[in-house]
């Protein structure tokens, strides 16, 4: 019976198939919209904040506060 392909069994592989792959996005999307509802919205401008960076005379580097250097100029 199993031996050999048909088209029905092909069909029903088929079948089998995308039921599996929509339950698991059924499931997904709820995850989703669960965790999203869970957790407050933020505008990109609270999320991202840029830093101030200072060019380090003693070392130059970019920093945003003191590097390790004893004689570093940034307080």
């Amino acid at each position: 019976m199993w031996g050999l392909l048909s088209i029905q069994k092909l069909l029903l592989l088929a079948v089998i198939i995308g039921g599996v792959w929509m339950a698991f996005r059924i499931m997904d999307r709820r995850k989703q919209s669960h965790h999203d509802a869970s957790t407050p919205k933020k505008s990109r401008k609270q999320q991202a904040k840029p830093l101030d960076m200072v060019s380090c005379s003693s070392c130059g580097a970019w920093v945003s506060m003191p590097c390790e250097r004893p004689d570093c100029p940034i307080e």
